[in-house]
C-alpha cells in the first residue's frame, strides 16, 4: 500500500489527515518508559511486559442478602449513635454557648465605646471572666459535638454550668 502524503490531506481525505497529525505529535511515551502488554517490540529500548507469575487471584467473600428494605448504615470508628433528646441538648448547649459568645462581644464593644467616652464600663475583670467563660463553654460544646457518650454528656453539663454560671455570677448576685 503506498504512503500517503499532505496532498491527500489537502483533498479531504480524514484517514490522511488523521495519520498526518499523529506523524506530527509523535510517539505518546518515550521509547522504554512504561511499555505495557501492547506495546510495540520492534521498537528500541522496548520490550513486551510478561510476568512469570500467574495472575494473583482475589479472594471474594460471599454473603447472605439481606431484605431489600433494610440499608445498612456507616458509622465512623468509635462513634455512638445519638439520640434524639442528646442531639437536642447539643443544639441547645451549643446555642447557649455562642450566646454567651455574643454578649462577650457586646460587652467588649461597650467597654471600647464607654472608654472613649470617658466613662468606667462594665469593667476588664467582667470581660475577663466572660471570655473564660466563652473558650470554656466552646471547648466543651466542640468536645460533646465529637464525644457522643458519657465523657460528652459530661462535657454539655460543663457547658451548662459554664454558660449559667457566668451569666449568673455578673448579672444576677
Amino acid at each position: 500500500m503506498p504512503r500517503r502524503g499532505p496532498q491527500d490531506a489537502a483533498r479531504g481525505d480524514s484517514d490522511a489527515r488523521h495519520r498526518q497529525a499523529q506523524a506530527l505529535r509523535g510517539p505518546h511515551r518515550a521509547p522504554g518508559y512504561g511499555a505495557g502488554p501492547d506495546a510495540a517490540a520492534d521498537q528500541p529500548g522496548t520490550v513486551p511486559f510478561r510476568s512469570s507469575r500467574p495472575p494473583r487471584q482475589q479472594q471474594v467473600e460471599w454473603y447472605q442478602e439481606q431484605d431489600s428494605d433494610e440499608r445498612p448504615t456507616v458509622r465512623r470508628a468509635g462513634a455512638a449513635s445519638g439520640t434524639r433528646a442528646g442531639t437536642w441538648l447539643r443544639g441547645l448547649t451549643g446555642s447557649l454557648a455562642l450566646g454567651l459568645l455574643v454578649v462577650t462581644v457586646g460587652l467588649l464593644g461597650v467597654q471600647i465605646w464607654s472608654t472613649r467616652q470617658g466613662e468606667a464600663g462594665p469593667g476588664t475583670s467582667m470581660i475577663v471572666t466572660h471570655a473564660v467563660g466563652v473558650v470554656l463553654a466552646l471547648v466543651l460544646q466542640a468536645f460533646a459535638d465529637r464525644n457522643r457518650d458519657r465523657r460528652g454528656a459530661a462535657a454539655l453539663l460543663g457547658v451548662l454550668i459554664a454558660v449559667f454560671g457566668t451569666l449568673w455570677f455578673w448579672w444576677w448576685l
